[in-house]
């Protein structure tokens, strides 16, 4: 299991990091990607190549950057120190909607190695998989991604709709959708050293959750802690951690 609970942006105002983008939709600028909320979106104006560009201001190293809200099944990341020359970084080409079959939804980590000052999703002309008017993506973040401890057994992922249930006095049920599914991840980190435990996110921050051992790009969640921390000791140096993600939608 890795995080990443470091990353840019850090928030609205962020301004050490300069997003430009080809085109924006009215109401939808690329400012929106600072907004840790998925549903805050950068639109484009056209279905032509886009290019969504970060310059740092300066040299970074963060090895990952998590897409998250994007519709689009193919798509270019790629790096430069200098905004001319551009080394490709990993070229999608099958992104596809989230298991979550009823709604639109779509999201990956992609690994980054080396030096660099800018960084971009480059987006071919193509038919977008879902709301096929336009791309959009709802998270850009770049940070650094660290392994922690995978869960012991009895790690549990729960799909967690919103429904109004009405009940009717002939007897009949509704029910209706409200808003979106979200991921609720829960389970414990057992017997790991206290060093192991630093590495673990411990606020109540939105970070980045990657599934790695699920060998799946795919697999990666916007979450937060929603519940106390709780450390059980064992000989000084060990604990065991409860913990519950839920998912940012």
């Amino acid at each position: 299991m890795k995080q990443m609970n470091t990353f840019r942006p850090t928030g609205d105002s962020d301004t050490g990091v300069t997003i430009t983008a080809t085109t924006s939709a009215a109401n939808f600028p690329v400012s929106n990607l600072k907004n840790i909320q998925p549903t805050k979106v950068w639109k484009s104006a056209t279905l032509i190549e886009h290019i969504i560009k970060y310059d740092f201001g300066g040299s970074v190293t963060y090895n990952g950057m998590f897409l998250n809200r994007i519709n689009f099944a193919e798509f270019y990341v790629e790096k430069s120190t200098n905004d001319s020359d551009w080394v490709e970084v990993e070229h999608v080409t099958n992104q596809a909607k989230d298991e979550i079959a009823d709604e639109n939804y779509s999201h990956r980590l992609i690994d980054i190695t080396g030096t660099y000052r800018y960084l971009r999703v480059r987006i071919p002309t193509q038919t977008p998989i879902f709301n096929p008017t336009y791309f959009h993506i709802g998270n850009m973040l770049v940070g650094t991604v660290v392994t922690i401890w995978n869960p012991k057994s009895g790690y549990r992922v729960s799909e967690m709709p919103k429904r109004s249930i009405t009940e009717f006095r002939s007897g009949y049920i509704s029910s209706v959708k409200l808003g979106k599914t979200r991921r609720s991840f829960s389970g414990t980190f057992d017997k790991i050293s206290i060093a192991e435990f630093t590495k673990i996110i411990k606020t109540y921050q939105p970070f980045v959750l990657y599934h790695e051992f699920d060998n799946d790009k795919t697999s990666v969640y916007l979450v937060m802690s929603i519940k106390e921390y709780i450390r059980d000791y064992f000989m000084h140096s060990h604990v065991s951690l409860p913990f519950t993600f839920e998912e940012i939608v």
